[in-house]
């Protein structure tokens, strides 16, 4: 198999909110009306072919753990005999028959180090008994918000604890639910519920934050040493922030760096952009790193994917890639500090053409950002719809999404 897989990579959080570990899911190619995944051994075969062979796991899922579907066919037969069980969690799917031969062989998975996983529990009599025989050798379940009550998910958090299982909830795709189950004890969450917004009425976006993206949209239209720096210096917090950033490795050097050109220099025009992002996403008084910031991580994959597919579809526009990048970095900003976008847009001096794309979801820019919805969303007609108004190729799609992981990752 040599066909660029399409992966969908769902990013698994602590309860302080950051990226504990990914679900790796094969999504079959969008070429026809209905993308039918002919097996879940075959689904997890492309998956594990893909990640090996085409991208390399570390640049997918960099130190975090990768969960991955298993079937009953492919824990009986050794198909992950050669991964590193360090790096790997197998989920047995819930329709599994279990019987001696399964328990053996997730046994044997134990055994060798792997952590076992078991999927989209339903917390009914007929689960808890057909799984008890497993329950030894499982280090997490899987409750499905949206199959199981309230009450169900309350008692089953109790069950496991009491058995020393983790927990994790999927499908939570709002603040109310995280926090619902936050209070509940679970310990893992599953859900794009840390990009959706809270947001508090009048606020605004903080000075530094609207500094940064005022810059970042300078940059994306190849400024002069001069222009930069000038734009730098209106903004003492991020001047004075580059500085200490640049200080901080003064062994290297025979002495400090005193202002803000020589900084630029030091830093690279190229990497300037970079740290940009660092500053504005990735906040230390929370804890987070660049890895472990969910929002960082999504906003920088889909500022990259939206480039990348600009450059196809831009023609002789050349401005269209600079703008879809700050439009798929702006686009989480509103969840980053829970002010609306039209206010974020106001104060960072976004021009009629990004606006439109994130408050309107309109223009090409705004069908590109469509495109990453759907593609997050693994709404696979919209994807079609899409692909076929933008005459943009499944294969180059493919590419486009695996070459953001990659890119976003090397933040």
């Amino acid at each position: 198999m040599h066909s660029l897989a399409y992966l969908a990579r769902q990013p698994i959080l602590d309860r302080e909110g950051k990226i504990y570990a990914y679900e790796l899911l094969f999504r079959d190619s969008p070429t026809s009306d209905t993308a039918v995944i002919a097996s879940d051994m075959l689904a997890t075969a492309q998956v594990l072919e893909n990640v090996l062979n085409n991208i390399g796991l570390p640049k997918l899922i960099g130190d975090h753990k990768a969960f991955v579907n298993c079937s009953r066919d492919m824990l009986l037969d050794n198909l992950f005999g050669l991964l590193n069980p360090r790096c790997f969690v197998l989920e047995v799917l819930e329709d599994v028959e279990v019987d001696d031969a399964l328990v053996k062989a997730v046994a044997h998975y134990h055994a060798r180090g792997f952590e076992i996983a078991l999927d989209d529990f339903i917390f009914n009599d007929e689960f808890l008994k057909r799984c008890a025989p497993l329950y030894p050798f499982i280090s997490y379940v899987k409750m499905d918000l949206v199959e199981n009550s309230d009450d169900d998910m309350a008692r089953a958090a109790a069950f496991f604890k009491a058995k020393n299982i983790k927990i994790l909830a999927e499908k939570v795709e709002t603040k109310a639910s995280f926090k619902k189950c936050l209070a509940a004890g679970y310990d893992y969450f599953q859900g794009f519920f840390f990009a959706k917004p809270e947001l508090v009425t009048g606020k605004k976006i903080d000075a530094t934050s609207a500094a940064i993206l005022r810059i970042l949209l300078l940059l994306r239209t190849h400024p002069s040493l001069d222009e930069l720096c000038e734009c730098l210096s209106e903004y003492g917090d991020v001047a004075a922030n580059l500085l200490r950033f640049v200080n901080s490795d003064a062994q290297f050097r025979s002495q400090n760096i005193a202002n803000v050109r020589d900084a630029i220099v030091w830093i690279g025009m190229r990497n300037i952009q970079e740290w940009l992002m660092l500053m504005l996403y990735a906040r230390p008084e929370m804890g987070m790193t660049p890895q472990s910031s969910p929002l960082f991580q999504n906003a920088s994959h889909r500022a990259k994917f939206l480039e990348i597919l600009a450059r196809v579809v831009s023609g002789t526009d050349n401005d269209l890639p600079a703008k879809a990048f700050m439009v798929g970095l702006i686009s989480r900003m509103d969840a980053l500090v829970g002010a609306p976008l039209e206010s974020i847009l106001t104060e960072s001096g976004a021009d009629e053409d990004i606006r439109e794309a994130l408050l309107q979801r309109s223009g090409r820019l705004g069908k590109l950002l469509q495109l990453a919805d759907a593609v997050e969303q693994d709404d696979q007609q919209k994807i079609l719809v899409l692909l076929k108004d933008l005459k943009i190729s499944s294969t180059l799609l493919n590419r486009c999404v695996n070459d953001a992981y990659t890119w976003a990752h090397e933040r």
